[in-house]
C-alpha cells in the first residue's frame, strides 16, 4: 500500500514536513526570536503527535519518534551523568498515553507559573505560550518520579512528549 491509499496518514506526514520546513527556517538564524523558536517548536511537537496518531489508528503502531524533550541528567558541574552499572536490577518501563481536556487555560497557566516558581524554575514561566507548552515545561521541571526513587527505584530516563493533540483517546474508542 502506498502513502496515497491512506490519507489520514499522507495528509499528516505533509503536515509533518512542512512544520519541519517552517522550524528549520525559523533555527536556520543565529539568533531566533523565542516567541518564533517555541511556536515551531510546538507545532513540530503537534504534527509529530498527529502522524502518530494517523499511523496508531490505521495499524497500531506506536510513537515511531523518540521525542525526550527534559534536559539531559547533568551533574552540578554540568557533565552528563553515567549511570551507575546495573548488573542483575530488574528493568521496569511504563508506557502510555494521558489525555487531557483543558477547561480554564487560565487557572492552568497559573497553576504551571506558581508550580514552576515553587521548583526554582519560575524563569520558565514567561515563555508559556499555550497549554501544551506549559504542560511539557512542568513535566520537564517537576520530578514525578522522586517519590519512588526514595523507595528502591532508580530512574533509568525517560522520553516524554505533552503537546496539544487534535482528539482524545476517549474520542477515539
Amino acid at each position: 500500500m502506498s502513502v496515497e491509499e491512506n490519507p489520514d496518514i499522507q495528509a499528516a506526514v505533509r503536515l509533518l514536513i512542512q512544520t519541519l520546513e517552517r522550524h528549520a527556517r525559523v533555527m536556520a538564524g543565529s539568533n531566533p526570536a523565542p516567541p518564533d523558536a517555541v511556536t515551531a517548536e510546538d507545532a513540530v511537537r503537534a504534527a509529530a503527535v498527529a502522524y502518530a496518531d494517523a499511523v496508531m489508528n490505521h495499524n497500531g503502531w506506536g510513537h515511531p519518534f523518540n521525542l525526550e524533550f527534559a534536559d539531559e541528567a547533568t551533574t552540578d558541574g554540568g557533565q552528563e551523568e553515567t549511570p551507575p552499572a546495573l548488573g542483575e536490577a530488574v528493568r521496569l518501563s511504563v508506557e502510555g498515553r494521558w489525555d487531557f481536556y483543558v477547561e480554564d487555560s487560565a487557572a492552568w497557566s497559573d497553576y504551571v507559573a506558581a508550580r514552576l516558581a515553587e521548583l526554582g524554575a519560575g524563569d520558565c514561566a514567561p515563555d508559556l505560550t499555550g497549554p501544551g507548552y506549559a504542560l511539557r515545561e512542568l513535566l520537564a521541571h517537576d520530578d514525578f518520579t522522586a517519590r519512588f526513587t526514595a523507595h528502591g527505584l532508580r530512574d533509568g530516563g525517560n522520553a516524554v512528549f505533552a503537546g496539544e493533540v487534535e482528539r482524545t483517546l476517549a474520542e477515539e474508542i
